[in-house]
């Protein structure tokens, strides 16, 4: 009888289920979408038990389509959104709905905890200032709550019963060396926040359990199933991406984006505005990185107030068009500087109260113009991510994989190696790698798939090579694009406070 994996890639709207076989290829998938909840300004929260709904339909509905019966499952593991906090009770009773990566309420208490360390070393989104939050304003949720689960958590408790957490969801307990962790505690001392709801932790690839029994019968497969601890998108998505070793990395182009490095076993203690460190598949080879907070966001936008006729008439191939109207259009986009900063933004810089701009319009500027203009910023801001990373390190990578929905686009590949001076490729597949992850996940974790070995799950579809010329007229548009951010601060904060 075969053995197949079952993958899931959580997003901020939906969730990928995936089958995959032990040679890493991928044999069908389902996507099944849930709300996200925005009561005020800054909100952004999901219902936990939308998740576990989803993934039973989405689960059921893979097996059908690729004919796979159940019995045939034998892994599976988490790729999920991070950031997010899930109350628990002991019985594991949801008190609260998820407040996600995308809130931002926290700022006060954010504020608070930079305050008592004299520098700023943590943002409105990260889990302890929504925590903090929660323990000021839902006093009952914080008091009943057995644990805070990150989404991973939560979905692993649904699957096997058991509450458990990862050391990528974002609680910040878990090092790799004494001063380090030390660190991390101290951080809840600066949060007044107990450590006792943070549940056990097992590494990525760790053994969770099997299948309850009632699980398995929500997801049409059997108690054999076993489950290995997944990861927060970032980690998976580097498995996927094949960056595994120190040195390699990765840039993500979905509703977000990111671009990562593997940078071997030590934490840095001292980094640039909105990096994170977070531990790898080996948990000895950290992933170092920013992450932008409106990337495909902020391109579909464009899209949808730009091209909305053509979009309405053609659906997806608007992208075609789109492809087509932006082949000849120049490097720095015949004069237009834009902002991804839809939803504020946290890397390369870290202010939620940044906004979109486009600057440069005149009566000649064409809707391609800004469509390329917007593309554009979103390659500024990973480079300026991989400046960091070359001060942090003293290091610039050889090549960057691509992967995501954004990566489909030939012309942004190579507005990215032009942008970055360095070959970007493509894997097969881009737009799964976060299931291909978690699949690899899996195949290490059951012993079938040396951790050194996980790029034997990634297959390269094409290399986009850099253009010197317009290298050299990226490089300068770069800098002034730089300057934006400075000039605008003070504005964004003044508009801010007139909301």
């Amino acid at each position: 009888m075969s053995e197949y994996i079952l993958a899931y890639d959580f997003g901020t709207s939906g969730v990928k289920a995936a089958l995959v076989d032990f040679q890493g290829s991928l044999l069908g998938y389902e996507e099944e979408g849930y709300p996200l909840i925005s009561e005020a300004v800054g909100y952004a929260e999901q219902d936990p038990v939308q998740y576990w709904d989803a993934v039973c339909k989405a689960t059921k509905a893979v097996l059908v389509k690729v004919g796979v019966s159940g019995e045939e499952v034998v892994g599976m593991s988490f790729g999920t959104q991070g950031m997010g906090i899930i109350p628990v009770d002991e019985d594991g009773k949801v008190l609260y709905n998820n407040i996600t990566w995308v809130d931002s309420r926290a700022r006060e208490q954010a504020d608070r905890m930079n305050a008592k360390a004299g520098e700023n070393i943590i943002d409105a989104s990260d889990v302890l200032p929504k925590v903090m939050w929660l323990k000021q304003y839902r006093p009952e949720v914080y008091d009943r709550a057995k644990y805070i689960l990150g989404c991973t958590g939560y979905l692993n408790m649904k699957a096997t019963g058991k509450m458990t957490t990862d050391y990528t969801d974002g609680q910040g307990l878990y090092a790799n060396d004494e001063a380090v962790e030390k660190m991390f505690y101290g951080m809840y001392d600066l949060a007044e926040l107990d450590t006792a709801k943070v549940p056990p932790l097992i590494p990525t690839g760790g053994y969770v359990g099997n299948l309850t029994e009632q699980a398995a019968e929500e997801l049409g497969v059997t108690t054999k199933v076993e489950v290995y601890m997944g990861a927060v998108d970032v980690t998976v998505a580097a498995v996927g991406a094949a960056c595994c070793k120190e040195g390699d990395v990765h840039l993500y182009l979905g509703t977000s984006g990111w671009i990562t490095a593997m940078i071997g076993p030590h934490y840095l203690a001292d980094t640039c505005t909105g990096i994170y460190q977070l531990p790898g598949l080996d948990i000895n080879n950290l992933i170092y990185g920013g992450c932008v907070q409106s990337a495909c966001l902020a391109f579909n936008w464009t899209i949808d107030n730009f091209y909305r006729k053509e979009k309405e008439e053609l659906g997806g191939g608007v992208f075609d068009l789109i492809e087509k109207d932006l082949e000849n259009i120049p490097p720095g986009s015949n004069g237009i500087i834009a902002s991804p900063w839809l939803m504020g933004e946290r890397c390369p810089i870290m202010d939620e109260k940044t906004k979109g701009v486009f600057i440069g319009v005149s009566n000649l500027t064409d809707r391609a113009d800004l469509v390329n203009a917007m593309q554009e910023s979103i390659g500024y801001s990973l480079r300026m991510q991989m400046d960091y990373y070359k001060n942090d390190t003293g290091k610039w990578p050889e090549k960057i994989g691509s992967i995501g929905g954004g990566s489909l686009s030939d012309h942004w590949m190579q507005m990215m190696a032009d942008i970055m001076g360095t070959p970007v490729y493509r894997p097969a597949n881009c737009r799964h790698s976060g299931a291909i992850g978690a699949a690899a996940i899996v195949a290490v974790g059951m012993g079938r798939v040396g951790v050194n070995e996980v790029d034997q799950f990634v297959q390269v579809e094409r290399t986009f090579e850099p253009d010197p010329e317009r290298v050299a007229i990226y490089n300068e548009k770069y800098e002034t694009w730089k300057k934006l951010y400075p000039a605008l601060k003070d504005l964004f904060a003044e508009m801010a406070d007139q909301q």
